[in-house]
């Protein structure tokens, strides 16, 4: 595929196509299209944080988490306000083992969500950012970002974790809690 001679998205709806596109050669593993895509919208300034975003999908796609974070963190420290940036980065964080990093990216969507009044990521930002203040042995944050979760709640983690529920966190970090001799919280 050559893409010289194809035109620069001029509109939301033709860069949509074009980011559409290289997810669906992401998705058939079809990565050096994918990437070229990408590539070619990263060189213009207008469509560069959109092929960025892209670029790291299809890294993490491919398995490449230290590329991915790379590009996520490209688009985050260009000002990004969107809290599925910081998400989407604060996962690739957790899973490259990042932990201490994850806690501040889940730590910003959550902030940036409740700021724009925009709270889709908020839930599943506080689970994550407990899993990782459990990682960390910060068993108080991790009771307490679980504490405002509604009972119940649970989400694919990922790796050997799978499913982890709100009450999964919880009742590891009171029993780290009661280990070390001190009273379990939540």
């Amino acid at each position: 595929m050559t893409i010289e001679n194809q035109d620069r998205p001029k509109s939301e709806a033709e860069l949509d196509r074009v980011l559409k596109k290289a997810y669906g050669y992401a998705c058939k593993s079809d990565y050096p299209k994918a990437l070229e895509l990408c590539d070619w919208l990263i060189q213009e300034k207008s469509t560069e944080i959109a092929g960025y975003r892209k670029r790291a999908f299809v890294r993490e796609h491919m398995g490449d988490i230290d590329g991915a974070i790379s590009d996520l963190q490209h688009v985050v420290f260009n000002n990004s306000k969107e809290p599925a940036d910081f998400y989407g980065l604060g996962l690739l964080q957790l899973q490259r083992g990042l932990t201490a990093q994850a806690v501040a990216s889940f730590t910003e969507a959550i902030e940036i969500g409740s700021e724009a009044g925009f709270d889709y990521y908020t839930q599943g930002a506080l689970l994550f950012r407990a899993e990782a203040y459990l990682k960390l042995c910060d068993f108080e944050n991790a009771i307490s970002d679980c504490s405002t979760l509604p009972a119940g709640y649970k989400t694919y983690m990922g790796g050997a974790s799978g499913m982890r529920s709100r009450e999964d966190i919880l009742g590891e970090a009171n029993a780290a809690l009661k280990l070390k001799g001190r009273k379990p919280l939540g």
